[in-house]
C-alpha cells in the first residue's frame, strides 16, 4: 500500500513533534551528547549514594517515522511516592540504540538529562536510523541498566508495504483486568501497537484489588504528581501489561 499525501504528512508530523517538545521545555532539557562506549553487565553495578532500581515503570516507543523513533522512560525508584521518590536535582539517562538485542552493532547513542520538572521523564528524539526495521534500545542511569526494547522505523513513503499486522488495546480498568490479551500481543510480532485509552480512572482502587486482586501501596491518582505514571501502569501493575507495554514494536 502507498499512502497519500505521504510527504505533506511526514513534514506535518515532525512538525508537530518538535512543537510539542519545544512548548513543554523537553527540547532543553535534552542536552544529548554523542560518543557513549558500548555498556556491558559489568558497567551496570550499582553506584553514587542512591542504589535503588529507577526504571520500575519500564521503557517504551513511539511516533515512527521512517529515519527515526521515539525513546522513553521515567526515573522513579518509587513511583507512587511524589516525584518518583526522586532527588529534586538533574540526573544524566544514557541511552543506546542497536541493530541486535545483544548491543554489538550500537548505531546511536548518547545521554539526556532527566529533570525534576518532568517529573524525571525522558523522551529522545532518535534520528538517522534506516526505514522499516528494528532496532533493540536500552537506558542506563543511577548504575542500573534498562530492560531492553524492540521498536521499529516506519516505512520509506516511496516504498509499497504488501501487508501491515496491527494491534490496539483501548480503554481499560487497571483494577479489574487480567491482561491476557496483553500478553498475548507481546508473544506476537506487530509492526505496529496502538494504545488508545487509559489504565486508571479518577476514582480509588478498593481495597481488595478490584477483580485483579492487585493492590498498590498508595493511590497517586489524588495528587498531580501521580499521574505521570498512570497512563504506564502502576508499581507492582499485571506483568503481561508491562509486557504488551514496554516491550512493544511501537506504543503511543
Amino acid at each position: 500500500m502507498r499512502p497519500h499525501g505521504h510527504r505533506e504528512a511526514l513534514q506535518a508530523a515532525d512538525v508537530t513533534r518538535r512543537r510539542f517538545l519545544t512548548a513543554t521545555g523537553a527540547a532543553g532539557a535534552l542536552a544529548l551528547t554523542g560518543g557513549l562506549a558500548g555498556i556491558r553487565a559489568a558497567d551496570a553495578a550499582p553506584g553514587g549514594a542512591d542504589r535503588r532500581y529507577p526504571f520500575t515503570l519500564g521503557i517504551a516507543s513511539g511516533d515512527p517515522l521512517p529515519d527515526g523513533v521515539v525513546i522513553w522512560t521515567r526515573l522513579a525508584p518509587e513511583p507512587l511516592h511524589p516525584y518518583g521518590d526522586m532527588p529534586r536535582r538533574q540526573v544524566p539517562v544514557q541511552w543506546q540504540v542497536a541493530e541486535d538485542e545483544r548491543f554489538d552493532k550500537v548505531v546511536k547513542s548518547g545521554t539526556a538529562i532527566a529533570s525534576p520538572e518532568y517529573v524525571h521523564t525522558v523522551h529522545v528524539d532518535v534520528r538517522g536510523l534506516e526505514p522499516w526495521r528494528h532496532y533493540y534500545y536500552r537506558f542506563r542511569s543511577m548504575g542500573h541498566l534498562s530492560p531492553v526494547g524492540r521498536t521499529r522505523t516506519a516505512p520509506d513513503p516511496r516504498s509499497e508495504v504488501s501487508a501491515l499486522k496491527v494491534a490496539f488495546a483501548s480503554c481499560q480498568n487497571w483494577m479489574d483486568g487480567f491482561y491476557t490479551a496483553h500478553a498475548d500481543m507481546a508473544g506476537r510480532d506487530h509492526d505496529l501497537v496502538l494504545f488508545l485509552g487509559d489504565y486508571i480512572y479518577e476514582n480509588r482502587v478498593p481495597a481488595g484489588g478490584g477483580a485483579g486482586g492487585t493492590t498498590p501501596s498508595r493511590t497517586a491518582s489524588s495528587a498531580w504528581w501521580g499521574w505521570p505514571c498512570c497512563p504506564c501502569g502502576w508499581h507492582r501493575r499485571p506483568p503481561r501489561a508491562s509486557a504488551a507495554r514496554g516491550v512493544a514494536r511501537q506504543t503511543w
